[in-house]
């Protein structure tokens, strides 16, 4: 009798509190509630980008309920329940009124109660649907190995696209009617090839006008001033798969996609503009495709050189100016900068002096273990593949402090038909420091590094394997 008396009690005082939180319009007030979490330690844990962030945590009582209150409202997005091994208990929708309690039932999702939110209704919905279509997706997959005809197999792979097309179409039509932030999850998640928004008369008769209509239409939509992007983790995912495969590969087309992203701001001091700037600049410093570094130099001249922002610390300063020095000055079509050097023979010999229709740079250290892998590998090529009357090697040992370990591996391994070089002690003439730093000029900061140079100095080739300069020079005959 008395437990009963304790229950009704706890109902009662619960369906005060909920009651009150429903009043409530300000500030967050949210409850969750299963039996799987009594006397738990949960964690509120929000995306931000690509990242999560902790926010709040809080013990459950011993009937499992979870409350996590607060003055002020959190941003729309997706959140997390964690728990103490960083595993995901539940994910759920941070709505706009953010006064609502969730009771889950594991064991049944789709007999979860939720009160108070539309937006988690919605999605509750959604991941119950998507369930069952999941399901019938991996049923389907799973037979594909019981089918021996390429029929069989055809068949299985046009259900399956069907399945995946239903999910695509669900998530288009609560697009349509929709603007909060399931409707935005949506858009993220979207695939690639979605036709949907294309209208029932009009056909795409080439491959150039899909790929075009599927550019036009992969980020229509999304308002880079919401910050309701930064709260799911689809971002960085949608503009990989943009920058990837439907932007051409050059640093022209690239940095103008970018700057239209960006521009399109309202505030350098936006929390998206401080997340896509750190993102494009990682992205473009050591990017897929050669030469395509250009875009970090283009960015950093446009939005951070000579600019003071609040969220940029010293320390971030201090790298982006650092990766700014060792890639401006070795850009793909650039002229390379003079080198001043002198050969094993003591005489000065720079690079502006080597007269060749391609010189192959080698920057090199005779005691680096992967030097001495590499260097003997550029020699074979350069021996089966290319015309010396061509070609000529111009390697440079950047550490002169070692002369006897260095000219006995240019003897044991034959590389005497090379041009070899290393740093001038003293360089003469109208030049600063900054013009003698070839490590800075040519971003020595390992090694070996190596540049292709045209028969007027402009690198032509850098970041790759020597191997793939056949694409540049013209094999012997």
């Amino acid at each position: 009798m008395r437990y009963n008396i304790i229950i009704l009690f706890f109902i009662a005082n619960m369906s005060c509190l909920w009651t009150q939180a429903q009043n409530n319009t300000k500030g967050c007030a949210i409850e969750f509630q299963s039996e799987n979490y009594a006397n738990r330690t949960l964690y509120l844990v929000s995306h931000y980008g690509k990242y999560q962030t902790l926010l709040d945590s809080v013990v459950g009582t011993m009937e499992g309920v979870i409350a996590f209150k607060r003055p002020e409202k959190y941003v729309s997005g997706l959140y997390l329940l964690v728990n103490q091994d960083n595993k995901i208990e539940y994910e759920f929708l941070m709505d706009e009124e953010q006064q609502f309690r969730i009771e889950i039932d594991t064991a049944d999702p789709s007999r979860t109660v939720i009160k108070g939110s539309k937006l988690n209704t919605d999605f509750n919905t959604f991941n119950t649907f998507f369930a069952v279509q999941k399901k019938r997706i991996e049923t389907i997959e799973k037979s594909l190995v019981q089918h021996n005809t390429s029929s069989d197999s055809l068949r299985a792979k046009l259900q399956i696209d069907s399945l995946q097309q239903t999910i695509t179409s669900y998530k288009n039509r609560y697009i349509s009617k929709n603007d909060n932030s399931l409707a935005l999850l949506y858009k993220l998640s979207q695939p690639i090839n979605n036709f949907n928004a294309l209208p029932q008369n009009l056909e795409l008769p080439t491959f150039k006008d899909s790929l075009n209509f599927l550019k036009t239409n992969f980020l229509k939509g999304i308002n880079f001033n919401d910050e309701r992007l930064l709260r799911n983790p689809f971002l960085e995912s949608r503009l990989n798969t943009y920058f990837d495969q439907l932007v051409a590969p050059n640093p022209q087309s690239i940095t103008s996609e970018i700057d239209s992203i960006l521009s399109s701001i309202r505030s350098t001091d936006h929390v998206v503009f401080k997340y896509l700037s750190f993102y494009f600049m990682a992205r473009y410093t050591t990017p897929k495709v050669m030469g395509n570094d250009a875009v970090f130099v283009n960015l950093y001249n446009t939005y951070l050189k000579n600019k003071n922002y609040q969220w940029l610390d010293a320390t971030q300063s201090e790298y982006f100016k650092y990766t700014y020095r060792i890639l401006k000055d070795n850009q793909i079509g650039s002229l390379a900068k003079n080198l001043f050097m002198k050969t094993v023979n003591e005489t000065r010999l720079d690079l502006y002096d080597v007269d060749a229709d391609f010189i192959v740079l080698a920057f090199w250290d005779p005691t680096c273990g992967h030097c001495k892998t590499e260097i003997p590998k550029l020699n074979t090529l350069y021996n089966k593949q290319y015309n010396k009357s061509k070609v000529k090697i111009y390697a440079v040992n950047v550490n002169p402090d070692v002369p006897k370990e260095w000219k006995e591996f240019i003897a044991s391994h034959k590389l005497e038909h090379w041009t070899n070089v290393y740093p001038a002690a003293v360089v003469t003439g109208n030049l600063t420091k900054a013009d003698v730093d070839f490590q800075t000029l040519y971003n020595v900061s390992q090694t070996p590094v190596f540049y292709l140079l045209d028969k007027n100095k402009t690198i032509i080739a850098k970041d790759i394997d020597p191997k793939d300069y056949s694409k540049f020079i013209t094999p012997t005959n």
